[in-house]
C-alpha cells in the first residue's frame, strides 16, 4: 500500500493534514504536533493535479491590466490545504510569506484555499482574504485556526478555579457527527484501496491530544501529561451546529435500530447517542452511504466549536486517627425524620478546619468532602487509645495542603475537646482500599462497665432481698469461660441484627467471636465489674452483655450465671495499622 497515494486520496476528499495522517495510522505524537514538517514526506513534486506553469501563464495572458503573477497551487479544488509560492515580474524574490506579512492576518497553510485570489503589487487585499476550508473528517477540530477560542476558554477556566497543579491531562468530547464522517472516509479509502485496513485509523481524541494539547500546554504554562500521571484533567466539549441534520442519515443506514429507539422513548431520551451511532455505522457500506445521499462526506458549512471547558482535579485523601472523648457525639450527622438529633458529629468537627483550609462554603462541603472510617462507634461510646482510622476525600481540590497547614487543621479539630486528631497525612487510593477492607477484617478491644442485676446460680444461701454483689467466683467464672475449641477464640456466638440498627441493616443471624475476655471487680462498687474484651469485626458488645431478649446467644449471662447489663462502653483500641506512614501529597 502506497502511503503517498492514500494521503493524496484523503486530501482530495477534503481532509486536513492531521486527518490524513490519522487514516495512514500514524501514531507518532510529534507528527501531529509538527504536522507541517511531517507531511512533507507524503507530498509529491508537482503532478497532474498541479497546475502547470504554462496553464497559469496562458490564463494570465487572457487577463489585461494585471501584474504577471504566477501561482503554483499544490492542491486540487477540493483540498483544504495549500502550498503556494508567488512571484512577480518585478520582484521574483518575494514569496507567499512576504504577501502574508502585508495581509490583514496570518494565513495557516493547512486551512486555506488559493482559488480565485487576486494580487496587486504582491499584496493581498483585505477583502480578498483566503477562505477557511473545514476538514470533512474532524470538522476543524485538528485545524489550528479553530483553536484560539478553545485556548481562551481553557485559560479563563483554569484562572477562575486557581489550580496550583503544574501539570494537566486533556480529553476531548467530540461531536457524534465525526463518527459518521470518519466511517464515510474509511469506506471510500477501503473501496479505492482494497488492501487498506480501517483498523489502522488513529483515534481523533489521540490526534487532538498530541496536536492541540501540546500547544495548549505552552498557552496555559503547564506541562502536558497522560491522565495516569497528572491528577488534573481538562475536558474540552466540542459542538457542531449542523450535527442533528447530518445524523439523520443514520436512520437510513439502520432504520430498525431507530424505529426501536423511537418506540422506547422513555428509555431513550435522546434520539442520537454515540452508542447508537456506532451501532448504526458498524455494518454500513459505501454503497449504503451513496444511497442515503452521501457519495462522499460534504465540506461542513461551519467548523466544530468549543462549547465548554471543564476541569477536575483527582481527589486527594487525608488520613488520620480520631479519638472521641464525648458520650454525646455521633460519628456522622444524626438526622431522624428530617430533624437533627445531636448538635454536632465527629465528621463535622473534622470537616470544619479542612473546609476552612480549602476555602469551601458549607454547601460545597456537602458534595466535595467525604468521610470514611474503619467502622463506627455508638453515640454514647467513646473511642480512646490511639483512635479510630479515618480518611477524608477532598473532591476537585484546588491545591495541596502543606505540612504546616495539616498540623494547624489537627490543632483546630482538637481545640473543642470532643475529638482529638494528632496527625493527618496524605494516602494513596490503594491505601484507601486497605481502610475499607480493614473495616470488615479488623478486631477491636473494648472496655465495658457492667452491673450485676441478680444473684449468681452458685449463691444459694442469699435471699432475693439481699444486695447483689460481684463475687470472686463470678470473676473466675468469666475469666475461665469458653464455649469453643477453635484456636484463638474464647467464645463463639450468634447475633441477630440488633433492633436498634434494623432500620439500616438487613435482619440476619451472624457468627461472631470473642477473642479475649477478662473481668475484674470495681473497687468501692460491689455490684459493678469491668470487662476487657477483644472481638472480631462486627461484634455488638452491648447486645452480647445483656443478651437483647436472647437475640444474642450465648450472652455474658452464660459465663456470669446471673443477669447483667452494661452501663458504659469504650473502644480501647482498633487493631488496624493504618495509616502506616506519612506520604507527600500526590501530584
Amino acid at each position: 500500500m502506497n502511503q503517498k497515494t492514500i494521503f493524496k486520496f484523503c486530501k482530495d476528499l477534503g481532509c486536513c493534514d492531521r486527518c490524513c495522517l490519522r487514516y495512514l495510522g500514524v501514531k507518532i505524537p510529534n507528527a501531529y504536533e509538527n504536522s507541517n514538517e511531517y507531511v512533507a514526506r507524503f507530498q509529491d513534486e508537482p503532478t497532474s493535479n498541479i497546475k502547470s506553469q504554462e496553464d497559469i501563464q496562458s490564463n494570465e495572458n487572457t487577463t489585461s491590466g494585471k501584474d504577471n503573477v504566477i501561482v503554483t497551487d499544490a492542491v486540487t479544488k477540493s483540498d483544504n490545504t495549500c502550498s503556494a509560492s508567488v512571484h512577480t515580474d518585478n520582484d521574483s524574490d518575494k514569496d507567499i510569506e512576504g504577501i502574508q506579512d502585508n495581509a490583514t492576518g496570518d494565513v495557516d497553510s493547512d486551512n486555506i484555499h488559493n482559488d480565485n485570489m487576486e494580487y496587486k503589487n504582491g499584496i493581498l487585499p483585505p477583502t480578498k482574504r483566503r477562505k477557511l476550508h473545514h476538514c470533512v473528517s474532524c470538522l476543524g477540530i485538528l485545524q489550528e485556526d479553530t483553536w484560539p477560542d478553545t485556548n481562551l476558554m481553557l485559560k479563563e477556566m483554569l484562572h477562575k478555579k486557581s489550580y496550583e497543579c503544574p501539570t494537566f491531562a486533556c480529553a476531548l468530547s467530540a461531536p457524534i457527527a465525526t463518527l459518521l464522517r470518519e466511517r464515510a472516509v474509511t469506506l471510500l479509502v477501503r473501496e479505492a484501496y482494497p488492501e487498506y485496513d480501517p483498523n489502522t485509523l488513529t483515534p481523533l481524541k489521540e490526534a487532538w491530544k498530541w496536536s492541540y494539547g501540546a500547544q495548549a500546554a505552552a498557552h496555559v504554562g503547564r506541562s502536558l501529561h497522560s491522565g495516569a500521571v497528572s491528577p488534573l484533567l481538562v475536558t474540552v466539549n466540542m459542538e457542531y451546529p449542523h450535527e442533528m441534520q447530518e445524523l439523520e442519515i443514520l436512520k437510513a443506514l439502520s432504520p430498525s435500530l431507530f424505529e426501536s429507539r423511537s418506540q422506547q422513548r422513555k428509555r431513550f431520551a435522546v434520539e442520537f447517542t454515540r452508542r447508537a451511532a456506532e451501532q448504526a455505522l458498524a455494518g454500513a457500506a459505501a454503497a449504503a452511504l451513496r444511497a442515503a445521499g452521501w457519495p462522499a462526506p460534504p465540506e461542513p458549512a461551519a467548523h466544530a466549536r468549543c462549547a465548554a471547558v471543564h476541569a477536575a482535579h483527582a481527589p486527594l485523601h487525608l488520613a488520620g486517627r480520631y479519638i472521641k472523648l464525648s458520650r454525646e457525639l455521633p460519628q456522622t450527622p444524626w438526622i431522624l425524620n428530617g430533624v437533627r438529633m445531636m448538635e454536632s458529629s465527629v465528621q463535622e468537627i473534622i470537616f470544619a478546619p479542612i473546609a476552612a483550609a480549602y476555602g469551601l462554603t458549607p454547601e460545597e462541603c456537602e458534595h466535595r468532602l467525604k468521610f470514611m472510617s474503619a467502622g463506627r462507634e455508638d453515640v454514647d461510646v467513646r473511642c480512646l487509645g490511639d483512635g479510630r482510622p479515618f480518611a477524608v476525600e477532598v473532591t476537585d481540590p484546588r491545591r495541596e495542603l502543606t505540612e504546616a497547614e495539616l498540623k494547624r487543621v489537627c490543632e483546630d479539630i482538637s481545640a473543642g475537646g470532643k475529638v482529638v486528631v494528632r496527625e493527618m497525612m496524605y494516602v494513596t487510593r490503594e491505601e484507601l482500599a486497605e481502610l475499607k477492607k480493614g473495616e470488615e477484617t479488623k478486631c477491636k478491644t473494648y472496655e465495658a462497665l457492667c452491673i450485676k442485676l441478680s444473684h449468681s446460680e452458685h449463691e444459694h444461701d442469699k435471699s432475693p432481698t439481699e444486695p447483689v454483689t460481684v463475687t470472686e467466683q463470678d470473676i473466675a467464672n468469666i475469666n475461665s469461660y469458653s464455649n469453643t475449641s477453635e484456636p484463638g477464640v474464647r467464645v463463639q456466638l450468634v447475633q441477630r441484627t440488633p433492633i436498634r440498627v434494623l432500620h439500616r441493616r438487613p435482619l440476619l443471624a451472624r457468627t461472631r467471636h470473642i477473642l479475649q475476655l477478662s473481668a475484674a471487680a470495681v473497687p468501692g462498687q460491689p455490684a459493678l465489674l469491668a470487662l476487657r474484651v477483644r472481638t472480631s469485626a462486627g461484634t455488638y458488645v452491648k447486645e452480647w452483655v445483656h443478651g437483647e431478649l436472647a437475640r444474642t446467644a450465648p450472652a455474658l449471662q452464660a459465663a456470669l450465671r446471673a443477669r447483667v447489663d452494661i452501663l458504659a462502653l469504650d473502644v480501647a483500641r482498633v487493631h488496624l495499622d493504618w495509616p502506616r506512614r506519612a506520604h507527600p501529597a500526590p501530584r
